[in-house]
Order: structure tokens, then sequence, then C-alpha cells
């Protein structure tokens, strides 16, 4: 006669849900509490020159909702280092995915592509381009994918996703496509168990959108 298994009780799964949940509650309010927090000049460590008016980035802001993330992936230990894990990004079937998802994301969009360039100096541009593909697809990724789509429970990862990617609509101008964005962006985040990944596809997504 073989052992009988011991499962979680409904009221030890009831306590896990709950207790995820409310940690991804916790970080929801404090990630937007940092996004939103108006800095005063003298606590500005990093800044950008770009034109006035031109683009807001508010990089003191991202750099600070970055640090908190990072300290609370440190606190949970070692059971999410695999999100970090670069593996899939030494698989081809990985940029077939991302490709993919983006190939579908654009033609969901129905919108006619035309070349453009920004009307930036060159130094500029390079200073954008640090910020579009670095700076911002690692913090966002983090945000969206991370806290709000990894963390949770995962049986309600599909939740999470639709979710998590109205949030990360919300944000931006262009909210129906930045709509698919995030549900392709969380797609590869939940295909891969990975941010490496959406980190990437964000990355290329925002090189494509400034020239197109």
């Amino acid at each position: 006669m073989k052992p009988e298994l011991n499962k979680p009780s409904s009221s030890s799964s009831f306590l896990n849900i709950a207790g995820k949940t409310t940690l991804f509650i916790l970080i929801v309010i404090i990630g937007y509490f940092l996004r939103g927090i108006k800095i005063s000049e003298q606590f500005i460590f990093i800044t950008d020159t770009l034109p006035e008016g031109s683009f807001s980035f508010q990089l003191q802001n991202r750099v600070l909702l970055m640090l908190f993330l990072i300290i609370v992936f440190f606190i949970l230990g070692k059971k999410y280092n695999y999100l970090f894990s670069v593996s899939p990004l030494k698989k081809k079937v990985t940029y077939f995915w991302i490709f993919g998802v983006m190939a579908l994301v654009i033609l969901l969009m129905h919108q006619p592509l035309s070349f453009h360039l920004l009307p930036l100096q060159f130094d500029e541009y390079i200073q954008f381009l640090i910020i579009v593909c670095i700076i911002v697809p690692f913090e966002e990724e983090f945000f969206y994918r991370g806290m709000l789509l990894l963390i949770p429970y995962r049986k309600l990862q599909y939740v999470m996703l639709i979710i998590s990617s109205l949030m990360f609509a919300l944000i931006h101008s262009a909210v129906f496509s930045t709509l698919l964005l995030g549900l392709a962006l969380g797609t590869l985040a939940i295909r891969f168990r990975n941010l490496w990944v959406p980190i990437l596809a964000h990355s290329l997504w925002n090189a494509f959108s400034m020239f197109f």
C-alpha cells in the first residue's frame, strides 16, 4: 500500500493566494507611488538633456522603481532566480517567438508603416536610444511582467496577463496598440517564465518604433 502524499489543504492554498495577492497589491501601490512622486531638485541625480517639452521619461522615478523592484526580488530569495536565467536567449525558438508575436502586433494594429527621423542631434539620438531601448524596457518589464504577472499565483497568470496589460496600456497615450504590445510581452513572459525575453522584445520594439 502506497503512503498517501501530503497535499496542501484548501486553507493553506487560500492563505498562499491571499499572501501573494497582498504582495501584488502592495507592490502596485508602492510602484505607482514611486512612478508619480514629485522629487525635489536637490535629490535628482539622473536626468536627460533632450529638448525641453519633446519627451518626458521621468528617469529619476524609473530608476527609483527599478531599485525598489531589485530589492523586492532580493528579499524574495533564490526561488525566483529562474526569471533572470539567460538560457532562453541561447535558443533559436526564443527569437522565433519574439519576432512572431511582434509581427502579429503590427498586423493587428493595422497601421501603415513609414520611415521617419526624430528632430534630434546625434548625441541626443544616442541618449534617446539608451533611454527607450535600455532603461524603459528594464523598468517596465520588471514592473508589469515581473511583479504583476510572474509573482502572483500561477493559476491566475492569464487573469494577471490581462490586468497587467491594461495597466501597462493606461500609462501610454496609444492605449490600443500598447494593450496589444502588453499582451504580447506578457505571453512571452508566460511562455518562457523569464524576464530577459520580454525585456529584449520590448527593447527591439522601441528601437523599431523610433524609426517607423
